[in-house]
């Protein structure tokens, strides 16, 4: 479906560490600090 292309297309944009640091691609991923395990200051990629 054309759904799923459109995924596969945005995460290949996210996740291209050539064109968008992976420390800067952290800012857009989404998330609820609610249920982090650990304080994200601590978490290293």
């Amino acid at each position: 479906p054309a759904h799923a292309d459109i995924k596969t297309g945005y995460l290949s944009i996210i996740m291209d560490p050539g064109e968008v640091p992976l420390e800067e691609q952290c800012e857009y991923l989404s998330s609820d600090a609610s249920q982090w395990e650990f304080p994200r200051e601590r978490l290293h990629l």
